[in-house]
Formats: structure tokens, sequence, C-alpha cells
């Protein structure tokens, strides 16, 4: 089992470099999970785009909520492209946001929590598609800053878990956690060091 990260910006090439890695790992036998849910026309195109993108061999289960209940249905030792976190914890918070902020944090991340716990106990290698939000402007709206910031939490999380981290700028990538954990080994007083 293993988990890969892929964050980035907005089309920065987080999807194509993921299903790279993807079809490297399981060729035609891959199984993505899409969390977009199409809302408006706009959404449908994007969906499109990205199922024309997969090869045809390639399971899609769409999943926009209990991703977990998804993961336990599949086969031990698969390769999972999960794109994208981002959405999921999107389609999560529109369904909670009537609850106060510590108590959506904590719904969204145990969730996080328990789809790679799930993964794990799947033995899966769990390809994970999470976009960049954190390096913008302040949303202006309490419900946009509760998105931003339990996102940036979700990415911590997902970065702890994973083996590699990688991050993409203008379509290409740069695997960032080995060089990143040795960063904070030098200005950390402890011998083990984790993403902070």
């Amino acid at each position: 089992m293993s988990v890969i990260l892929v964050t980035g910006g907005a089309r920065s090439g987080k999807s194509s470099f993921g299903e790279l890695i993807a079809k490297k790992l399981g060729g035609d036998r891959v199984i993505y999970i899409a969390s977009g849910v199409a809302v408006d026309q706009e959404m449908k195109e994007r969906i499109a785009a990205h199922k024309k993108s997969r090869p045809d061999g390639w399971k899609t289960v769409e999943a926009p909520i209990n991703i977990c209940s998804e993961l336990k249905k599949i086969s031990k030792g698969s390769v999972v492209l999960f794109d994208c976190l981002t959405t999921y914890l999107s389609n999560l918070l529109i369904r909670e946001e009537d609850k106060e902020y510590r108590e959506i944090e904590k719904i969204l991340l145990k969730e996080v929590r328990d789809i790679l716990k799930t993964a794990e106990e799947r033995k899966l290698e769990f390809i994970i598609i999470q976009n960049e939000i954190g390096q913008g402007v302040v949303p202006p709206h309490k419900l946009g800053r509760y998105f931003r910031d339990i996102s940036g939490r979700a990415a911590r999380i997902c970065a702890s878990a994973a083996e590699r981290v990688f991050t993409m700028t203008a379509g290409l990538p740069r695997e960032i956690k080995g060089e990143g954990l040795e960063i904070i080994k030098l200005f950390s007083d402890n011998e083990e060091v984790d993403v902070l």
C-alpha cells in the first residue's frame, strides 16, 4: 500500500500527472474515483473532458460523498486514482454548512483520516489529487474561509500519510516531501520529523 499526493493550483496539470502515475502503476487496471457533481453546464463539460482523458479500460466510480463505502468494495491491492479531494471536501462542506466551524472541521478531517485508513486497510495504491487553494486571496465569505482552512489541513494530513508528494506548477511536477522533511530537520531539535 502506498499513498501519493499530487497538489497544485487550478489547471496546473494535477489530474494529467495523476493519470500518468496511475497508468504506470496499474496500466489498464485502474479505478478512478470521481467526486465531481454536474451541477451546471460548465461542470458537465469539465467532467466530460476528464472522462475523455482516461483510458477505456479504467473503471470509474462516482463518489461525491461516502467514498469510504466505495473504497471498501474495491479489491485489495488495486490502483486507485481519487480526483479530487478538494471537490469531495466541498461536497461535504455544503452538506454540513449549517454547523459551527469547529464541528465542520472535525467532521471533514475525520473523513480524510477515514479515507486514508480505509485505503491502508485495502492495501491500495492510492493517488490523491488535491487543489492548492491557500495561496490566493482571503475569501470574502465565511464558508469560503472555512473551506480554504480545512482544505489546507486536509492536505497536511494527506502529505503526512503519503510516501510521495508532488506539487504541480505550469504542467511540471516537483517532488517535495523528501526535500521538505530534510529542511524541517535542519530547524528542528527532534530526530524524527513529519509534515508540520
